[in-house]
């Protein structure tokens, strides 16, 4: 068996692993990114809204607030050096009940507090300034919203990590196992038919989907660490010919999503979605009669909706390790001080917010093993 040394391994090529494997080659570290599809960024990470967010929704001491506002910057910031697209849209979240004034107003702290900037409440006319095709009667307005080229990013991001000339990355690859010996880890990897090992000094599991299959391939000792990962299926649907809107539409949050919300996509039309689904496999199959539940919710903020000109766009799967009766659970990332393991970071349930999240994300890792 060939037998290859470098001294950090990331396992999983999604936006999280592969943020995290430029941010660690940035220190010249000497690093290998293994992912099993034919491409990096082909499961969660390129099936989402394509979203930059700005962070309200979260409470204030977790993760995905602290990184989410920071991240928000940070993303701009490097897509406009490395020309990615991004267009800061702003986003209306909207309802017609009275009682989401309270939401609003507990969302215009959080933004505050996360060192976002001020979201603004919206009556009825306001809306319509804005947006005149909206029924809403309420909707709380975020500037700091946007819509980005995923692929772009990890394109943008691919590139960064080679040209450190201390990134290599490896698809079609799968982890087989993981083991402690004395100086660091040895992994047993198949590429193809070839299994292969790699020496390394450190380890980074960002499997997203995979997560909790691949725990059981690791040194970890306390798997009770580990958090089943809960399939949520979202369907997206494009609305053919012109937008009815200039901003991203989001209805209120529902205990395991951000609602069925309208997002432009970079080429100017418009998509609805994600709903969300507890499945037991992963799926990117249309389930039967969703439609119907889509249109039903679209009609509730914009009724001139023809839904004949609703299709299907793709299917996504979150790697959620919220269980169905759980009102939140923050990302999960697994350092040293949880498993008491040197130069091994776990990371699972980064699902929405995670994009934006990524550049935060990785610097938090890339210390961990540094430190």
């Amino acid at each position: 068996m060939d037998s290859i040394s470098t001294e950090c391994l990331v396992i999983g090529g999604g936006v999280i692993g592969v943020a995290i494997a430029r941010e660690v080659a940035k220190d010249n570290i000497d690093t290998i990114l293994v992912e099993m599809n034919d491409s990096l960024g082909a499961e969660v990470s390129s099936r989402n809204s394509g979203v930059i967010h700005a962070g309200f929704y979260y409470p204030q001491d977790s993760l995905k607030a602290k990184f989410c506002n920071n991240g928000n910057k940070l993303l701009y910031d490097f897509c406009s050096a490395k020309n990615v697209f991004t267009k800061k849209t702003g986003k209306i979240l909207v309802s017609s009940n009275s009682d989401a004034l309270t939401a609003f107003r507990s969302y215009q702290e959080r933004a505050i507090a996360a060192g976002g900037e001020s979201l603004s409440i919206l009556h009825r006319d306001e809306l319509l300034s804005l947006e005149p095709e909206l029924s809403s009667s309420y909707g709380l307005y975020s500037p700091e919203t946007g819509i980005i080229d995923v692929h772009g990013l990890i394109s943008a991001l691919e590139q960064d990590f080679l040209s450190s000339n201390h990134g290599l990355v490896s698809l079609h690859t799968r982890l087989l196992s993981c083991r402690l010996i004395n100086n660091g880890f040895i992994s047993i990897l198949r590429s193809g038919s070839e299994e292969f090992e790699v020496k390394s000094k450190k380890v980074i599991f960002a499997a997203g989907l995979d997560s909790f299959t691949l725990s059981k391939f690791t040194p970890l000792n306390n798997h009770s660490l580990v958090e089943p990962v809960n399939y949520s299926k979202g369907h997206y649907f494009k609305l053919s010919g012109k937008s009815p809107f200039q901003h991203l539409i989001y209805p209120m949050p529902t205990q395991f999503g951000l609602g069925i919300h309208s997002s432009p996509d970079i080429d100017g039309s418009i998509r609805f979605g994600p709903d969300a689904s507890w499945v037991d496999e992963v799926n990117y199959e249309f389930s039967p009669g969703i439609k119907s539940a889509f249109v039903s919710s679209i009609l509730e903020y914009w009724p001139a909706l023809d839904e004949q000109k609703l299709h299907e766009d793709y299917v996504g799967i979150r790697p959620k390790i919220q269980k169905p009766d759980e009102p939140f659970k923050d990302f999960s990332i697994l350092t040293k001080v949880d498993h008491e393991i040197d130069n091994l970071v776990f990371l699972q349930g980064i699902e929405s917010p995670g994009i934006t999240c990524s550049i935060p994300i990785a610097q938090y890792v890339a210390n961990a093993i540094k430190n």
